[in-house]
């Protein structure tokens, strides 16, 4: 148990419409029965941490909703524990969340209380299995000032390259530059926006940005002040997945149809936990047929499913086809549906006979309660 060690989960700041206009990024389902937020809390918690905050900007009710006490994570504790910190900007300046800095200085009540000497700060919407204890540890025989643990992609795209921070490090792991989604990518060395440093370090950072007006932590706190610091990367070599769009949010889902990443993100030394229900067993019908797909506890099928994800509840009924599609909690498929290439919310009804086709690299979304 990492006593000295506390986590802090900021749940980003990307909008993928229509999802994330009633919740936050974090808390959107991901391979049926999980939340995104469940993996590096799940992380932290298989590592021993036991004081965890998790910050919001907006929409925080379903989070709330699906984190409540921590028990499934075994932080329900008298001590500690797990905290949702919603927004608070009444006394901030601005009156407006500018960005990370502002959501941090929000919880610094919260930060400064926390009696642990080190911090994990997750600031991004990804998706990975990393041992923390074994990053701390690093951090520690390194004498980091702050440690960012990173992924070498070689062979990725320049286009998915400029979506990520990207390090530059020399022969000994030290950060030597530091570019946020650069045009022209110069290394393939990819930050899981993850950062470990003293508690006593992060405090003096937000009180120092704050009153300077910035209000990004990795351009304003890390990148000015990179000559000043010793600023180490932490090799992770698992796969990991940013979902910071409609697309990476349908293909993340996709990836865990395949067997080999399920076994790695679902690691029996490290397992992923999230919230449980009390729902029946998935019931088939006489003329039902599932290939490659998860699907959850609850559901109905008397169609066929062929490559997709279905959260809990989902009816699939009679000649309906359900192919390389994401389909959240309660929907219906109703009669001789087609669909192929979606996303659907929660509680999306589409009609008997309807035919309704997207594509790989262009998934169609309904927003929740649709009826098409």
């Amino acid at each position: 148990m990492r006593n000295d060690t506390m986590g802090i989960i900021l749940t980003g700041d990307e909008k993928i419409a229509p999802f994330t206009n009633i919740r936050a990024n974090s808390a959107l389902p991901i391979a049926g029965r999980y939340r995104i937020i469940d993996f590096v809390l799940s992380n932290m918690a298989n590592s021993g941490i036991v004081n965890i905050g998790i910050a919001t900007e907006s929409n925080y009710s379903s989070l709330m909703d699906h984190t409540k006490s921590g028990k499934p994570w075994d932080l329900d504790r008298k001590d500690y524990g797990l905290q949702i910190l919603p927004p608070n900007i009444e006394n901030e300046k601005y009156g407006v969340i500018r960005g990370n800095i502002d959501l941090l200085a929000g919880i610094r009540t919260f930060i400064h209380r926390s009696t642990q000497t080190y911090v994990i700060l997750s600031l991004g919407n990804m998706i990975y299995n990393i041992d923390f204890d074994d990053v701390v540890k690093k951090h520690i025989e390194n004498q980091s000032d702050i440690t960012m643990i990173y992924r070498d992609v070689t062979g990725m795209s320049d286009d998915n390259l400029s979506r990520h921070t990207l390090i530059e490090l020399d022969d000994d792991k030290r950060v030597r530059d530091i570019e946020v989604q650069p045009y022209y990518p110069k290394t393939t060395n990819v930050s899981l926006e993850l950062f470990v440093m003293e508690k006593a370090l992060l405090e003096s950072i937000i009180d120092e940005c704050s009153s300077r007006g910035d209000v990004d932590f990795v351009k304003d706190a890390i990148i000015k002040k990179m000559g000043g610091m010793r600023i180490f990367g932490y090799e992770y070599n698992g796969h990991f997945y940013k979902i910071d769009s409609l697309t990476s949010y349908y293909q993340t889902n996709m990836q865990f149809l395949r067997a080999d990443r399920r076994e790695e993100l679902f690691n029996r030394e490290r397992p992923i936990y999230t919230k449980t229900k009390d729902q029946s067993p998935t019931k088939y019908g006489d003329a039902a047929e599932c290939i490659n797909s998860f699907i959850s506890d609850g559901c109905v099928i008397e169609g066929t499913v062929i490559n997709s994800i279905l959260s809990r509840g989902v009816k699939v009924e009679k000649g309906a086809v359900v192919r390389n599609s994401v389909i959240m909690q309660d929907s219906v498929i109703e009669e001789d549906v087609e669909i192929s290439h979606v996303v659907f919310d929660k509680e999306v009804v589409i009609t008997k006979g309807r035919k309704l086709i997207g594509q790989e690299s262009h998934p169609l979304p309904a927003s929740k309660g649709t009826l098409i």
